[in-house]
C-alpha cells in the first residue's frame, strides 16, 4: 500500500513538471531552477541525469563528455580541481551575504518567436545586503518533443556554457 502511494506521488510530481515545461519557456525554467535549488550541486553524472529532462540533446551530450575529460585530466593530475570543480554551472555560487541572506531569483522573458525562446535569470541578494548588482544569466531554450529545454547559458562574460563544454583544451 504504501509502495502504491510512493508511486502515485512520484507519478504526480512527474506530471507537474512535464506541464510546467510545456506552459512557457519562463515556467520550465522555473521549474528547473526550483529543482536545481533544492538539490546537490557537485557535477557528476548522477546530478546530470536528475536534471536531464530540462536539457537539449546536444547540451546533455556535453555535459556527459565534460565528465570523461574531467575523469581523463584527474588522473593525470589528481590533487588539481577539475574544470567544474565549484559545481553545476547553472547559477552563481550560493554564498551568503553580510546579512546572512541568499541571492533570489527572478525570470524574465527576453525573446519568444516559435520553439525558440531566450530567459533572463537574475541572481540577487535582498535589500539587507551590499552587494553589487544582480547576476544575470541569458538562456537559451527550445522546445524539443514539445517540451521547453535549456539549450544554453550566457554568463554575461566572454563565453557560454556550450563554449565552455566545447574548449580545445582542458
Amino acid at each position: 500500500m504504501i509502495n502504491l502511494i510512493l508511486v502515485a506521488l512520484l507519478l504526480c510530481t512527474g506530471a507537474v513538471t512535464l506541464s510546467a515545461q510545456n506552459a512557457s519557456p519562463k515556467t520550465a525554467l522555473e521549474a528547473f531552477y526550483k529543482f536545481d535549488r533544492s538539490h546537490s550541486q557537485t557535477f557528476n553524472r548522477s546530478n546530470i541525469n536528475a536534471r536531464r529532462q530540462w536539457f537539449t540533446p546536444e547540451l546533455y551530450s556535453l555535459l556527459l563528455n565534460e565528465l570523461k575529460r574531467d575523469a581523463a585530466y584527474l588522473k593525470k593530475n589528481p590533487t588539481d580541481k577539475p574544470f567544474f570543480g565549484d559545481g553545476l554551472p547553472f547559477r552563481p555560487l550560493q554564498e551568503k551575504c553580510e546579512a546572512g541572506k541568499y541571492r533570489g531569483l527572478i525570470i524574465k522573458q527576453d525573446f519568444l518567436k516559435g520553439d525558440r525562446a531566450v530567459e533572463l535569470a537574475g541572481f540577487a541578494y535582498p535589500k539587507p545586503c551590499k552587494q553589487p548588482d544582480p547576476v544575470v544569466y541569458t538562456i537559451g531554450m527550445f522546445k524539443v518533443g514539445g517540451k521547453w529545454v535549456i539549450d544554453d547559458i550566457n554568463y554575461g562574460e566572454d563565453t557560454t556554457l556550450k563554449q565552455r563544454l566545447r574548449r580545445k583544451e582542458y
